[in-house]
């Protein structure tokens, strides 16, 4: 990092609202060593900590927690220079944009358009659902009535040809003819009319997959029981006295600060969920590279048996997805983030666990397949824990929340999120 030009009365102000220890900065510790969360607010304190016009940021709220995002969306909100930012964080976005450029795929990811609309994002996203189900009434409306005149047309048409096969009068015959110029001239207008019609909008294809023939496991089930112990990477202890007790059909988030082990938590709990042989476990990590393999293609990913219906069955899923034909066969790596996103969560759909670890499930997700994913996993039979700052997903799909701390494992209220 550039240290020229930093303000250090700001960067150690900074460093303190962020809980972040200054000392850290003179110590030998690489970023690469420190978490996502941790590294991010280094990152937010350098470049804050120096003079400028225009502040970029790319998926701030990715790696935070709750409490250091709520921190950023109020440094946004008194900033009075410009601020451009990459988010699919739907509260993020609602609470400090004012212009939005909405960049998306159209008609199978062949056509690319950009939307500004100098709005908020909630107004924005209100708007976008009215404009498209004003346009598609008015779309419909104009082709009933064109199907209408059109069939008119063809009777006329039908007639008038009739008619002149038939006639062997030289004067009746002239006059159909003409009758016929004028019906062909007619037809040539009613062409050129469609062009003018409303068009059907053009949306983006959102994310249509839905979990079945689950057999969860019973509601009252111990899967897991917790008590009094200590969460540790190597010898440093992370947490002390979690207690927790998981049962069959529960849907438990977990929030709690950067660093505080998380990922580590989730781990653990992997690690006991999976030596039970009735669990059949499900697990989407925040690091996809750690499950996917990278230089398969998604559908050799996907493949189990090797049966033409298994094929099918999977590149029609894949092409409900957006995938194209080429990418269904092109390797992992070459995927970007969302559409790697995806194949985990097509991966978890056909695997038909009855219990799911999900680590960021919606981080890389756009905001118009945000509520495709909330309602995916709240309509799941089975029971889940998850990790996730999104506040959104943890209110619609969770029924009990704990915050991981250095103390152990305590209950959030769902309306205090």
């Amino acid at each position: 990092m550039d240290f020229a030009d930093l303000d250090y009365s700001i960067l150690y102000r900074l460093a303190e609202e962020l809980h972040f220890d200054s000392d850290r900065f003179a110590s030998d510790q690489e970023i690469g060593s420190l978490s996502g969360g941790e590294a991010l607010k280094i990152q937010l304190i350098h470049e804050l900590a120096k003079p400028f016009e225009i502040l970029f940021l790319d998926e701030p709220s990715n790696d935070l927690d709750l409490e250091t995002v709520d921190w950023l969306k109020k440094k946004i909100q008194k900033m009075r220079q410009t601020v451009i930012f990459i988010s699919h964080d739907e509260d993020f976005l609602s609470e400090t944009a004012d212009t939005i450029v909405h960049l998306r795929q159209v008609k199978h990811r062949k056509e690319a358009e950009t939307l500004v609309e100098h709005v908020g994002y909630e107004r924005y996203s209100d708007q976008r659902k009215a404009n498209f189900a004003r346009q598609s009434q008015q779309a419909a409306n104009d082709q009933r009535l064109y199907d209408k005149t059109i069939e008119k047309h063809r009777r006329v048409k039908q007639n008038v040809e009739t008619a002149l096969r038939n006639t062997k009068n030289d004067v009746a015959g002239r006059l159909l003819a003409k009758k016929m110029k004028t019906v062909l001239s007619q037809e040539k207008r009613f062409e050129k009319e469609a062009q003018s019609m409303t068009k059907k909008p053009l949306e983006e294809e959102q994310i249509q997959l839905f979990f079945s023939d689950i057999q969860p496991l019973p509601a009252s089930k111990i899967l897991v029981q917790l008590e009094k112990e200590n969460l540790s990477i190597g010898e440093r202890i992370l947490a002390q006295e979690l207690q927790l007790t998981v049962r069959g059909q529960e849907k438990i988030g977990i929030i709690g600060p950067n660093g505080v082990g998380k990922s580590t938590l989730l781990a653990k709990l992997q690690q006991q969920l999976s030596a039970k042989r009735e669990i059949s476990l499900g697990y989407m990590p925040q690091d996809y590279h750690k499950k996917l393999q990278l230089d398969l293609s998604p559908v050799a990913y996907l493949r189990k048996t090797g049966e033409k219906e298994e094929l099918q069955k999977i590149q029609s899923h894949l092409a409900s997805l957006n995938f194209s034909y080429p990418e269904m066969h092109h390797q992992i790596r070459s995927l970007s983030g969302g559409q790697q996103g995806k194949l985990l969560l097509l991966d978890l759909v056909l695997r038909k666990p009855n219990f799911l670890l999900l680590d960021e499930p919606t981080r890389n997700f756009s905001p118009t397949s945000q509520p495709e994913i909330r309602k995916l996993f709240a309509s799941y039979p089975g029971g889940l824990i998850t990790v996730s700052h999104d506040r959104r997903f943890l209110k619609e799909v969770c029924t009990s929340i704990y915050c991981l701390t250095d103390h152990g494992l305590e209950v959030v209220d769902l309306q205090d999120l």
